[in-house]
């Protein structure tokens, strides 16, 4: 199995030493990606990026308006740096990904970036539901509401479907939307199920996905800022990232720990684990609570399909 390695931050690309880090992980034989706001790869940085075998490359863009990007990222011009970004990994023959931090704000921006992506010929975009971690955390103001969450995943399926999947789409920190949007495509209750395990095969903070900061530590992922599972400086990795850990089991087996009238009761705890638990805890104060973003009726949506809890049990292997 090749092990893949987000480099992140802030911003990788302003660590002094982010060319050796990179080198070795690549040179021992790891996928490196990087995740940026793309205002620093000039023609320069983009080629010797690619020189050095980094696969994939995330930048992030908040808005096609100039004005809000720079607003929402606090520096003027960060636009159009971050377009020069674009278009410089794309000419040095880095494949690149778009994304955008989903608010109540930006909302209506989904589907000029997707028109804009497909200009640039960037064939991914992630869109990002706000989480409450960083500096997002004490501004539940910024979370969209439940029904522009509905008209924004109605419309990126039915745009995805006339594109024919070009640019890939993808929505990130709510596995619930991928319920809505098994329910929505299914034909049958076979293919619902076979769309619902697809969503299992995403990564899920600690069990798909850890964080490494740069003290060491080691989080869940970057989104449950607050835990610390374990320390590189200390302990393997290996040892770390172990089902033995204790620290760690809890965000493995997330559905066993959820709490809250919806959450815990759901038939697609296995396959949602809960949403963000970084939501729950900014707006309930429990990080165990109910995802306050999740609009679904999963008990319709498992009427509807015919399945129980004990089925996508024994779908998922869990």
């Amino acid at each position: 199995m090749e092990l893949g390695l987000p480099l992140t931050g802030g911003e990788p690309l302003l660590r002094e030493d982010f060319w050796d880090l990179a080198g070795r992980l690549i040179g021992g034989g790891v996928r490196v990606a990087v995740s940026t706001n793309g205002t620093l790869i000039s023609e320069d940085t983009a080629v010797r990026l690619a020189e050095l075998g980094v696969s994939y490359v995330g930048i992030s863009l908040d808005s096609v308006n100039p004005q809000f990007h720079d607003m929402f990222r606090g520096v003027k011009g960060a636009f159009a740096r971050a377009l020069r970004g674009i278009e410089n990994s794309l000419k040095a023959g880095i494949p690149v990904g778009l994304r955008m931090t989903l608010t109540r704000y930006n909302m209506g921006e989904a589907i000029p970036l997707v028109e804009l992506a497909r200009s640039m010929g960037v064939k991914r975009i992630a869109f990002y539901l706000i989480d409450m971690t960083g500096r997002a955390r004490g501004n539940p103001d910024l979370l969209p509401t439940r029904e522009q969450l509905v008209e924004f995943v109605d419309s990126m399926v039915r745009l995805s479907e006339e594109l024919n999947g070009d640019p890939e789409i993808l929505v990130v920190r709510g596995n619930f939307v991928g319920v809505h949007v098994a329910d929505k495509l299914a034909s049958s209750r076979d293919e619902f199920l076979e769309y619902i395990k697809m969503i299992t095969a995403q990564g899920d903070c600690g069990r798909k996905t850890i964080s490494i900061y740069p003290d060491g530590s080691v989080k869940p992922c970057q989104f449950i800022d607050w835990v610390n599972v374990g320390n590189v400086r200390e302990r393997r990795l290996k040892e770390i990232i172990s089902f033995e850990n204790e620290e760690l089991k809890p965000y493995v087996e997330a559905y066993k720990h959820l709490e809250g009238s919806k959450c815990s009761k759901c038939p697609f705890k296995m396959v949602c684990r809960g949403g963000s638990r970084g939501r729950a805890l900014a707006l309930t104060g429990n990080p165990w609570g109910g995802d306050p973003l999740c609009y679904i009726n999963p008990h319709e949506i498992a009427e509807r399909w015919g399945v129980r809890e004990e089925d996508l049990r024994g779908v998922l292997g869990n």
